[in-house]
């Protein structure tokens, strides 16, 4: 019996499917294709790389939980609450004093670009330390994930980040990493090794080909920066994405390629969110040899869907991934 009662004891509990680390913000952006120096009127979204992930999972119908810190008052009401309606665990979301970041979007139709502005230095997210971290919660979720840009936002956060990721893996969780450099938060001779400490803690890697050409040199195809990439952080999984041409995965199978989806674009914000959720939730669901598939799918809804997040349903997920047509459905 004793020794029964000795294997139940390590046996691992799961709360959760996914919990992630990182800073919510607010995008404010002129409707129309407008200039912010003439804006009049803005719109407001709820954001964040990793909100937005954990958004897309809970729709899928995961588990998903945000460990987070944002500033008492409304404007830390609001994430709360777009945290709920999405149905994502705001019970790891502390409030303190502080401010909420924020981010400014001119979303310009071609020829322009996509402007951003950040404003978020000293918010109540970039105070937090490991010692707040919930490391019950963390051991016994099924993944952890995180992005570059929590670790560009200071020591305070760059460090829970790396803690997280390791005491994670120490209990046999699996990591996530979405590299996500971000020029304009810190140059790429800071953030390049730092974001190569937090990659060889993860054992399933997102980037994008130019962040690994930018922060590492890697120059070849997706495929070859899959593999490269994949020698030389150590994660199971690599996945690279490279625009127009699609995106590729390296692991013990080998590396395999697919084709983005043609999508109407309404908003862009938020695509590579939408992929890494995408990835993981076939991931989770056991479906590896699908996941780009997926992922792909979902970054092309997520094109046409105004604001940083996304609702969606595993039906429409599964038709969308299975290249079916957008026609009327009665």
């Amino acid at each position: 019996m004793a020794a029964r009662a000795g294997r139940r004891s390590r046996i691992r509990r799961v709360s959760l499917d996914v919990l992630a680390f990182g800073e919510p913000l607010l995008r404010l952006q002129p409707p129309a294709g407008g200039r912010l120096e003439e804006a009049v009127h803005l719109d407001l979204w709820v954001g964040g790389a990793e909100l937005n992930t954990c958004c897309a999972l809970a729709a899928l119908g995961l588990r998903a939980a945000l460990f987070s810190r944002v500033p008492e008052g409304p404007l830390g009401r609001r994430v709360r609450r777009h945290l709920r309606a999405a149905g994502v665990d705001d019970t790891l979301l502390a409030e303190a004093p502080g401010r909420l970041g924020l981010y400014w979007t001119e979303y310009g139709p071609a020829p322009r670009s996509i402007e951003v502005v950040y404003d978020r230095g000293d918010s109540a997210f970039s105070l937090v330390e490991p010692a707040d971290a919930p490391w019950e919660a963390l051991e016994s979720a099924r993944l952890f994930y995180t992005t570059g840009i929590t670790a560009a936002l200071g020591a305070a956060p760059r460090r829970t980040a790396l803690e997280m990721a390791r005491r994670a893996r120490a209990a046999g969780v699996t990591v996530a990493v979405d590299l996500n450099y971000r020029a304009r938060l810190w140059p790429a001779a800071e953030a390049a090794p730092v974001l190569d400490t937090l990659a060889g803690l993860a054992h399933v890697l997102f980037a994008t080909s130019d962040d690994l050409r930018v922060l590492y040199g890697l120059e070849d195809g997706p495929e070859e920066a899959a593999a490269a990439a994949r020698a030389r952080f150590g994660a199971r999984t690599v996945v690279v994405t490279c625009g127009a041409e699609g995106a590729a995965a390296c692991d013990d199978q080998g590396t395999r390629r697919a084709p983005v989806l043609a999508a109407a674009s309404v908003d862009r914000v938020g695509a590579g969110d939408a992929f890494s959720a995408g990835y993981l939730w076939a991931l989770l669901g056991g479906r590896p040899q699908r996941a780009l598939e997926y992922a792909l799918a979902l970054a092309a809804l997520k094109h046409t869907l105004p604001g940083d997040a996304l609702a969606t349903t595993p039906e429409e997920l599964d038709r969308i991934a299975a290249r079916a047509q957008g026609d009327i459905r009665r």
